[in-house]
């Protein structure tokens, strides 16, 4: 008398086995990398609104004739583990605009100004400003740079 057996063999328990974990260990994968994309993209975000709010600080702070970058550093009080620093003050030299044209047509010129050193004292109201904010312990994740142009009121 032969009774028939229903059921799974082992080897199709393997099978369905593995097949679930390789499975699974896809979705662990995608979810991981999009909690670390999410975790740059708030620290890029955080560095870039502190970065304005900088600025801001630094156009309301009073205008500082031949100022050093530390003139403008106490405008602004960074958040916790943040640094935001003044990393260069150049001044408007007084000449002109200097013209390039282009040679993509039509024909169009843009116009830079000079800046540099602020040399005997003579500062002509114009200032360009570099700013810096890094995330303490961050090599290159939440670092955002900025350059501003202050005017004399």
């Amino acid at each position: 008398m032969r009774h028939e057996q229903t059921g799974e063999t082992l080897v199709e328990i393997l099978v369905s086995s593995t097949l679930l974990g390789i499975i699974g260990i896809g979705i662990i994968g995608a979810i991981a990398s999009v909690l670390i994309s999410t975790d740059v993209d708030r620290k890029a975000s955080q560095s870039e609104v502190i970065i304005n709010s900088f600025a801001a600080a630094v156009q309301r702070a009073p205008f500082q004739t031949c100022g050093s970058p530390g003139a403008y550093n106490g405008a602004f009080t960074a958040p916790p583990s943040f640094d935001a620093t003044v990393t260069e003050v150049t001044y408007w030299d007084g000449t002109k605009p200097t013209v390039v044209p282009t040679v993509t047509p039509p024909p169009s010129q843009s116009s830079a100004l000079n800046f540099g050193a602020c040399s005997g004292g003579t500062d002509h109201g114009l200032q360009q400003i570099k700013l810096e904010v890094t995330r303490r312990g961050s090599s290159r994740l939440g670092r955002s740079e900025l350059t501003i142009v202050k005017r004399e009121p």
